[in-house]
């Protein structure tokens, strides 16, 4: 009995050679991973007569009258990267045959093992066969076959097969969660697909699903075309609804999916995916369209027949360092489509501006930034369906375009820092004459923001500021005539804290009093200048100790203001942490174009402040409130809670709002959402959701859902209620099965 040690020592004529097509025979013909290879066979023998084989066993016997070399005990072959062990291997020279026998286990370069009782191969790796074959493929799968042979180089087949992506019960005790069983599988390599006669999809043992044929693409291909899981539901206003979507890869760098949806209440919709991807970024385009009437919230049509649509598109691209540009665009035929169809979209970030389901954003931009600047322009379009706005489509101007840049300077002055800014926009609306919006105007401005933090005294804080702007006006005051006129504003001040700190063996507390002071000059009301880009803002905790409380250009907080308040923080050495901070602000007088929604149009404003506590995983909350400057009435207070306890988990958010605050009537004014999560056994859990206008008393939404979900599983059963109604789709309820099965998909839709 002996050991042996490569096996090109070993003379024979055709030992090399034949060792060597052993190896790459076992771990690339028959292997059941090697049904999903991809890559080009493996070089002919005779470039491979100088790759030597490390053989290891117990024993290892040349018969020279059978012609046959024998390896026995603890048998282990290395070649390239790839190990194969077996009790006995038996290599027949007249044939080229390679046997290899008793628990064979083959493991590939990609981590995959394959274990069979008995494998044959030739020397030229055309034909492999194995018997009793289990493997531990890449990314968790098992597969399991009675027999597995390869047909040439081109086609592989497995018989009686069975394959899951589930953890596998080595007792044998308990069948996996799923499973696909079939009579026979053979992967093409021409074609790059793996296809399944009599496949049988199988639940914890249970046959669900019968399946005469399925195909599908090599696992180990990223992409390929084909199609894709169904998206199979019903509700209300479609009716029972089935949609295929069809997947083509055109590239490495670009692909198509098209999904037909019928539906049995109403008329087909098509829809078209694209995405490209360059060297310098990317792009994509999402588009739905239909011939159809209009259609109620069940399913009853009226109206013209007419060609309806969405489309969405964004791109983004490095230009060079510094530079980059893109585009977004949102456009649909009519406000209701995407509620009609349900189809998702809006909303979504494309560039820097965001848009809403009644509020859609089409944008060309490029942007700049670096350590110490920031650059900006872009060209907007918007598309507006909020009712206030419906009988004035033209309230939305088109902007051509809006711009800034920045550059920040450090030291530059009193050792502080300066920012230089720059700011232009370009509105252009329809003369119809309609309210305050109206024609084209542009505006162009100048500024100058200088600020130096700096210690003294006991440890207070000194942050002494001053702003110089400059702005320029051409507006349109009648039909193609302008005015252009000018507009020099300029403030000073100081803001002064004093933060008083305290440590703790549990936790560090910080008391911090804050003061801020600033003086402006005043800006007279000039008609011609009307306020568009500071209509919607609020003073709170937030911006309490802005020296200038209008966020943007087109409004000016004239004279004298001091905003005074303080903020105090805990943090526990184990990583708690809770906070508060409460303050009010105040003005010498009163100015003009400001209001009560933005919490400034009088001399003193509201009370605001907020909380916020993090204990961890298991608990959290955080709140905000302003109150009324005399009485301390609330006139807005938004809460939000988190807390999990065992197998419970529940969040909510409560907000209320004066209504003397509500500019959009269609904005509940006291609302709350809340849900509570409940893990169950071996996986399952329930979750129960609200959202509720409490103002109107109506669910916005309420959701039911029994989620299981495993290493490999995922089934979401759920029953949602909606109460609103908007235009002509009211109230509705569906129920959704979604099942999720690793490594084969997601089936299932609302």
């Amino acid at each position: 009995m002996r050991r042996s040690g490569e096996m090109a020592e070993r003379s024979t004529e055709r030992g090399a050679f034949g060792w060597a097509a052993l190896a790459a025979a076992l771990a690339v013909s028959v292997s059941p991973a090697a049904l999903a290879q991809t890559q080009p066979a493996p070089p002919a023998p005779e470039a491979q007569q100088n790759d030597n084989v490390l053989l290891d066993a117990d024993e290892i016997i040349d018969d020279q009258q059978a012609q046959t070399i024998t390896a026995q005990g603890d048998v282990n072959v290395r070649y390239q990267g790839r190990t194969m062990r077996a009790d006995r291997l038996v290599y027949d020279l007249n044939s080229g045959r390679i046997t290899a026998i008793g628990n064979v286990q083959i493991a590939l370069e990609d981590g995959s093992v394959t274990f069979a009782e008995q494998v044959e191969a030739d020397e030229a790796m055309n034909v492999g066969a194995a018997q009793e074959l289990r493997a531990h493929m890449e990314g968790g799968g098992t597969l399991a076959a009675r027999a597995a042979i390869r047909h040439g180089e081109g086609e592989s087949e497995l018989r009686n097969v069975i394959y899951t992506s589930c953890p596998v019960c080595e007792a044998g005790d308990r069948p996996p969660t799923w499973s696909l069983r079939a009579r026979r599988a053979i992967q093409d390599r021409q074609s790059r697909t793996i296809s399944y006669q009599g496949a049988v999809l199988e639940v914890v043992g249970v046959p669900v699903l019968y399946l005469p044929y399925l195909a599908h693409p090599d696992p180990t291909i990223e992409r390929a075309s084909g199609l894709l899981p169904p998206q199979i539901g019903r509700n209300r206003r479609l009716g029972t609804f089935y949609g295929q979507p069809y997947y083509w890869a055109i590239s490495p760098s670009q692909d198509l999916t098209a999904t037909l949806r019928v539906h049995s209440n109403v008329n087909p919709l098509m829809g078209l995916q694209y995405r490209k991807r360059f060297w310098s970024g990317d792009l994509s385009l999402d588009t739905t369209f239909t011939q159809e009437q209009l259609f109620n919230s069940d399913g009853d049509t009226f109206g013209d027949d007419r060609f309806r649509y969405s489309a969405f598109a964004e791109g983004a691209f490095q230009i060079n360092d510094y530079w980059k540009w893109g585009f977004g665009l949102e456009n649909i035929y009519d406000d209701e489509y995407l509620r009609r169809y349900d189809i998702r979209g809006a909303g979504e970030r494309r560039g820097p501006y965001i848009g809403h389901d009644t509020r859609l954003i089409t944008q060309l931009y490029a942007t700049g930034q670096s350590e110490n600047s920031y650059s900006s322009v872009a060209f907007v379009n918007i598309q507006d369906f909020r009712e206030q706005t419906a009988l004035v489509p033209e309230v939305q101007p088109l902007i051509l375009p809006i711009a800034e840049t920045e550059y920040v300077m450090l030291d530059p002055l009193l050792r502080g820092q300066l920012r230089l800014q720059a700011n232009t926009a370009l509105l252009n609306r329809n003369d119809d004459g309609v309210g305050p919006f109206e024609g084209r105007d542009g505006r162009l401005s100048l500024s100058a923001v200088w600020r130096k933090d700096m210690v003294f005294g006991p440890g207070m804080v000194l942050s002494p500021f001053a702003q110089a702007r400059g702005d320029v006006f051409s507006i349109e005051t009648s039909a193609d005539h302008f005015e252009s006129f000018t507009r020099g504003l300029g403030l000073v001040g100081t803001e002064i804290s004093w933060p008083f700190m305290r440590p703790g063996e549990r936790f560090d507390l910080i008391v911090e009093p804050v003061v801020m002071g600033a003086l402006a000059s005043d800006a007279e009301p000039d008609p011609r200048i009307v306020n568009e880009d500071s209509l919607s803002f609020e003073l709170d905790d937030t911006n309490l100790f802005r020296p200038n409380a209008a966020p943007n250009y087109d409004l000016w907080e004239p004279g004298g203001r001091v905003a005074a308040g303080v903020r105090a923080t805990a943090r526990g050495h184990s990583g708690e942490s809770a906070s508060v901070m409460f303050g009010r602000r105040w003005r010498d007088e009163p100015a003009a174009g400001f209001t009560p929604q933005n919490n400034l149009d009088s001399q003193g404003s509201d009370w605001v402040g907020a909380v916020q506590t993090d204990l961890g995983a298991n608990f959290g909350a955080e709140a905000r409130i302003r109150l009324e400057d005399e009485t301390f009435a609330v006139q807005r207070i938004d809460i939000g809670v988190r807390a999990a306890a065992g197998r419970f988990s529940a969040n909510a958010r409560y907000f209320q709002i004066d209504n003397s605050l509500v500019s959009d009537p269609s904005f509940p004014n006291e609302e709350l959402t809340a849900n509570l999560g409940v893990d169950l056994a071996r996986g399952w859990r329930m979750q129960v959701g609200l959202t509720r206008d409490l103002d109107s008393d109506i669910n916005l939404r309420q959701d039911i859902r029994a989620i299981y979900e495993d290493d490999c599983t995922f089934l979401e059963i759920s029953y949602t209620r909606s109460e609103t109604q908007r235009g002509t789709i009211g109230p509705d309820e569906g129920l959704q099965i979604r099942i999720g099965l690793r490594s084969l998909g997601v089936f299932g839709g609302s």
